[in-house]
This record gives C-alpha cells, sequence and structure tokens, in this order.
C-alpha cells in the first residue's frame, strides 16, 4: 500500500509534539487512516495529540518512532511517499530513500468529548499563557502548577501563593461549577498553534484530560487531581483603599524602564510606590547609595497618602496584564489589588525599610505628548508613542535674576530648576520623616523597659 503525504504537514506535527511532549519521554507516533485524510497521532504519558492531514492513496494503520519522523521532517516543501510493507516502510523524499521499522502495536484513536465550549482562538491563547506567568513550577503541590478552568465562576485562575491573576469572562459550561485544573504547556505559546487556520478553539472534559480543539489539531492535557486553593477573599479590597489609576502613558514609561532600575538582583528586587504629592516609584542602590525615582506624571490617586514596597517583576506583571487600576491598604495589612477590565492581579507587599541614598535621579514623565504644531495641520491625529521622559538630577541649582524683560524660555527654565529643587527636598524631608518616627518608636520602647525595670527593682 502506498500514500503520500507533504512534507510541510509532518513538519508542523514534529513541531507542535515538540511542544507537548518532554524530549525525555517521547510519545508514541501512530498514523491513523480517516476516510480520505490521515490522522497523525503522538500519545504520551500525560497528553495526547492528533492532526487531521490530506493524503493520497490508501494505508493501514501503522506506528513509528519519533526519531525516525524526526529525520524526515527537515524540509516544508515538497511531498512524501510513503510504502507499507511488512513490519516496516520505505518513504522517498525527493531523491533519498529512507526505510524505517514499523511498531508492532498501535494505540486506538482518543475519544472527543460530547459536549465544548468554544471560545476566540487568540482571546483564549492570550489568558493560558498570561496565566503560565503566575504558577509556582517549583512547588511540591501539584494544584499550584496548573491553571483552574473554574466552572462556577467563569474565571481562569492561577497562583504561586504570592501572586494570583483571575481572568474573568470564560464560561466552562461543559463540566457544570466544577473545577478543572489544566497543566501548564508549552503548546499554548507555540507559533505554530496560532497560526492554524482557525478562529476558534473547543473546550472540554474527556477521561480525565482536559480536551482543545482548533481547524485540524486535537491535543488532549490530563487534567491536575487535587483542590485548587480558596482565592475569592483576596480579591475584597479594605476599607479606606488607597487607588492609583495609571494612565497608559505612564504605563509603557514604567515598562520601558523597570528592568533598568537599580537593584534588579537583589533578594525580592523590590521596588517602592509613594503616594503623597505626587506618584513615585523608586529603586535603589544600596551598596552605592543611589536611587532612582521614576515621577508618574500623568497618574492620579484618590486616597490617603501611602507608601508600599513589591517585587518589580510582579507589578510588571500587572501591567503587562493591563491592570492599571492599583488598589493599596494604608495599613499594610492586605495585598495589593490591581484590578483592570476583565482581570484581577494580586501580590503581596514585601516588608522592610526603604533604603537611603546619597544621590536620588528623578525621571518625570512628560504631562503631555509632544504634537508638532505643523504636522497636526496637514495629517489626521495618531495614536501618540510614549513621550521622551524629562531626566532631572538632584543638584545645587544657581537662581537665575529674572527681570522684567526676561523672556518666556528664560521665565520656563528658571520655573522648571525651582520645581526640581522642591521635588528633591521633598524627598529628603519624606526619608527625614521616616527616620524620626523610627527613632521615636525606639525611644518609647526604650523608656518603657526603663520604667518595668524600676518597677521591678522597686
Amino acid at each position: 500500500m502506498t500514500m503520500t503525504l507533504k512534507s510541510s504537514d509532518l513538519f508542523t506535527f514534529v513541531k507542535l509534539v515538540a511542544k507537548l511532549f518532554k524530549s525525555s519521554e517521547p510519545p508514541a507516533i501512530c498514523f491513523h487512516p480517516n476516510g480520505n485524510s490521515l490522522k497523525l497521532c503522538a500519545f504520551g504519558r500525560d497528553a495526547i495529540l492528533t492532526m487531521q492531514v490530506d493524503r493520497g492513496g490508501s494505508c493501514d494503520a501503522f506506528a513509528m518512532r519519533l526519531d525516525d519522523l524526526k529525520s524526515l521532517a527537515g524540509t516544508k516543501t515538497g511531498e512524501l511517499s510513503f510504502d507499507l510493507q511488512k513490519n516496516a516502510v520505505q518513504i522517498r523524499s525527493g531523491e533519498v530513500l529512507h526505510r524505517f521499522l514499523t511498531g508492532k502495536t498501535v494505540n486506538a484513536l482518543p475519544h472527543q468529548p460530547a459536549n465544548t465550549s468554544t471560545f476566540p482562538k487568540e482571546r483564549l491563547l492570550n489568558a493560558l499563557t498570561n496565566a503560565m506567568l503566575c504558577v509556582d513550577k517549583d512547588t511540591a503541590k501539584s494544584n499550584l502548577t496548573g491553571i483552574c478552568l473554574r466552572g462556577a465562576t467563569s474565571q481562569i485562575v492561577s497562583t504561586s501563593g504570592v501572586q494570583l491573576l483571575v481572568q474573568d469572562g470564560f464560561d466552562f459550561d461543559t463540566w457544570g461549577e466544577s473545577d478543572v485544573i489544566c497543566p501548564v504547556s508549552k503548546i499554548f505559546t507555540s507559533k505554530e498553534v496560532r497560526e492554524i487556520d482557525a478562529d476558534d478553539i473547543a473546550v472540554g472534559l474527556v477521561s480525565g484530560h482536559v480536551y482543545f480543539s482548533l481547524g485540524n489539531v486535537e491535543f488532549y492535557l490530563k487534567a491536575i487531581d487535587g483542590r485548587f486553593p480558596k482565592v475569592s477573599q483576596l480579591l475584597e479590597p479594605a476599607e479606606g483603599t488607597t487607588y492609583l489609576n495609571v494612565h497608559p502613558t505612564d504605563v509603557q514609561f514604567i515598562l520601558d524602564r523597570i528592568d533598568k532600575l537599580p537593584g534588579g538582583t537583589s533578594n525580592e528586587s523590590p521596588v517602592y510606590l509613594s503616594l503623597d504629592v505626587a506618584q513615585w516609584i523608586r529603586a535603589y542602590d544600596t551598596e552605592q547609595k543611589t536611587g532612582v525615582t521614576l515621577e508618574l506624571s500623568r497618574s492620579k490617586y484618590a486616597g490617603q497618602p501611602v507608601s508600599v514596597s513589591l517585587n518589580r517583576q510582579f507589578l510588571k506583571n500587572a501591567l503587562q496584564f493591563a491592570c492599571w487600576k492599583i488598589g493599596i491598604d494604608p495599613t499594610g495589612d492586605r495585598a495589593l489589588i490591581f484590578k483592570g477590565d476583565d482581570k484581577t492581579f494580586v501580590c503581596m507587599p514585601l516588608t522592610g525599610k526603604e533604603p537611603e541614598a546619597e544621590s536620588m535621579e528623578v525621571i518625570a514623565s512628560a504631562t503631555q505628548p509632544a504634537v508638532s504644531p505643523v504636522a497636526s495641520k496637514v495629517a489626521a491625529p495618531t495614536p501618540a508613542l510614549a513621550p521622551t521622559p524629562v531626566k532631572r538630577r538632584r543638584r545645587t541649582v544657581k537662581r537665575d535674576v529674572v527681570t522684567p524683560t526676561a523672556g518666556k524660555a528664560t521665565l520656563l527654565l528658571t520655573a522648571e530648576k525651582i520645581r526640581t529643587d522642591l521635588r528633591n527636598s521633598l524627598l529628603q524631608v519624606n526619608s527625614l520623616i521616616r527616620e524620626v518616627k523610627a527613632q521615636r518608636q525606639k525611644d518609647r520602647l526604650l523608656q518603657n523597659t526603663m520604667d518595668n525595670l524600676r518597677k521591678l527593682s522597686l
């Protein structure tokens, strides 16, 4: 029996296998005739992959080794001709003829679920990719290594124990109000899956596996057996919570610089978010006793002034998830809550004293996007890129004497210098206030200790 296959189909199948299965546990490869087409199948311990492709000719079902299949998948063009013989198959690729042994055991095709839920492909893949960033891959608790598909609340939930992401609007009605914990997989992020000609993904549950189907590809991931932690109480803000609304321009301003801020290699890589007369994010090089302050000029907050420390990677995750409204408990007892349109990200604040800095660089985001007066008359407005920030360093500034005849440029320059000095002075005053408060608390503790000792001596 002979048949032909496109080399491009085999190439894509091998790429998908590499994403779904661990290299240390190669799957069994089976070829299943399915009407006028063929199903390429890979069977592993915890996953199954099928891909339906066109074929010419006819053949019986047979099995091959994955390594043999990989040797045929080096090109995306042309056709492969299969000549199935007893216990072997001859495959011609151009002028090259290969001969491989075939397997004695051919796995049966997996069952499909009776009911599925359908979601837009890009939306579901993006949600699963986001969820993968918030799982704990190293924990012994298997339920924290997976992604919870929550039927009762129509949510995709993932947590590592110190960060939590909840994504709304995914109705998994096929398994009622139950929770299904799906393992993470590189296949969610693979280019090959995103390039499949399909607009939607069907999701279901069958034989203890989470089933995904899009276009001509199906894959099954063995569900994790366990109970996902209750996280609803973490989503409730504390009374008197202060809220910061980060402007989209400031979001990009932060993301462009957060990886370059000092202290990124230190334990927990902290940054300090301070809401007072302005909105600041500070980071420190404790060895050099220097710091950098990002001033969020276009963002606004409501509530009482507050300061909090958090892991910079968590802040980066939240902003990349489009969770731009930050809720901060002024008492520091509750988690930080980042809200987006259909997502909620939660992380725990860090403890510890904010370092001191002998010098502080202030980088302010621009208050208005720059627009050329000439361009605005001849072209329709386009979405503005993040404006170039204004850098300011703390320094001693010699005051310029402003005369009545000074021009507008001189007045503006002088005002900018004064504002810079005032900001730097405020940073020093805030640091001094924290020091005085800490010292006053130590004095009270010492006085109470001395009083107790006197009472004991009497």
